[in-house]
């Protein structure tokens, strides 16, 4: 990436961090397979267990919970596919649950959400009174940041004896959780959101979860779930990540202030911000212009060197309308120019205000038909 740009898509994916490259040093030395039983193949085998503690101990569960996956998006795969028959999936989920869902056979009911994003919970329970059901709520939204009750919520829907999943693929690192404490059956993880590389994730397993069906057979590996041989290079870099997450608490505390200082210009400027009024992520903000589309105004960031996003960033590179912002009831007008930014590690307050002087020159200029 070139450095006069600024990187404002985290939460599609983090910039590389630096603990991540240099875990490429632990194997270059050996590259066995680690199925293998000579010296190489257990020295790998090492390295891949050493990373599986340390993201366990990252969100308070035990080792033989984390099942590895080539990322997010098959750790939702594989855990929808543990449905009972019926699905309940909240109307803001991301793309891949849906389309995960669908080629199920099963009945699925979609949970809807008040204006805020939340979950209705009296919706949510009179669902759960038609029988058991896999319950699909994301632990934080990819394109509003906003947070949902999830133990409050695994309450509820242990009461009626279902099982929930929680796509916590933008709320690992950015929100301090213990998985065992939260009452999840299971949950998906990535590492490139965290700053590892691309191709690697997790499913988490509750010790209630005990009998799983595989998507991908193959070799045993991963507990006899996940076959094939494991992506070395992606696991290291996960469980480097991982590790140093929660080392500096004032991490979150900063991204909260860059994200209220870029708020508060933007809304004086007439933009609305979504999701404001309810917990969110510290390090994400989703806002609209009434009078700006986001492809237009995605172009003109672009090529004034801010690299952002218009929400999700797995719809093949297309600017569409966000099925979350009209799950959530928002005018057509506003979802058309809805933008989002995203923060990590390497975000810092000049680049915030390198954003906030394009958008002042935007609105000292006449708007574009």
């Amino acid at each position: 990436m070139e450095s006069s740009r600024i990187y404002f898509d985290y939460n599609a994916s983090s910039l590389i961090r630096p603990e991540a490259i240099k875990s490429v040093e632990k194997i270059l030395s050996s590259y066995g397979n680690p199925s293998s039983i000579h010296k190489e193949g257990r020295y790998t085998r090492t390295l891949i267990e050493e990373s599986r503690d340390k993201i366990a101990k990252s969100i308070g569960t035990s080792n033989q919970n984390i099942i590895f996956t080539s990322g997010g998006t098959e750790a939702i795969d594989l855990a929808l596919n543990q449905n009972p028959g019926r699905i309940i999936i909240n109307s803001t989920e991301h793309v891949a649950a849906f389309e995960s869902s669908r080629g199920l056979n099963a009945e699925i009911d979609i949970l809807e959400v008040d204006e805020n994003g939340l979950i209705k919970m009296d919706l949510l329970e009179s669902l759960l009174k038609k029988g058991p059901s896999l319950v699909v709520i994301m632990y934080a939204n990819n394109e509003t940041g906003v947070i949902q009750p999830i133990k409050k919520i695994s309450k509820l829907v242990h009461l009626y004896g279902s099982i929930l999943f929680c796509d916590a693929v933008q709320a690992f690192g950015k929100i301090t959780f213990c998985f065992d404490d939260l009452g999840v059956d299971l949950m998906a993880l990535s590492a490139h959101k965290v700053g590892g590389f691309q191709g690697s994730g997790a499913l988490v397993v509750s010790d209630e979860m005990t009998k799983l069906i595989p998507k991908i057979s193959g070799g045993g590996q991963e507990f006899g779930i996940r076959g094939g041989t494991e992506n070395l290079l992606g696991i290291i870099s996960f469980g480097e990540c991982a590790s140093i997450l929660w080392e500096d608490e004032k991490e979150n505390i900063r991204l909260r202030q860059l994200i209220a200082s870029l708020e508060n210009d933007l809304s004086s400027m007439g933009a609305h911000i979504f999701g404001k009024n309810v917990d969110r992520l510290a390090n994400t903000s989703l806002f609209s212009f009434s009078n700006l589309t986001a492809d237009s105004l995605l172009i003109k960031l672009d090529l004034a060197g801010f690299s952002v996003s218009s929400g999700s960033a797995c719809s093949s590179g297309k600017v569409t309308k966000s099925h979350v912002l009209k799950a959530m009831n928002v005018d057509e007008n506003m979802q058309k120019g809805a933008i989002r930014i995203s923060l990590g590690w390497a975000s810092e307050k000049k680049h915030i205000n390198h954003l906030i002087g394009f958008f002042k020159d935007i609105f000292n200029k006449p708007v574009e038909e």
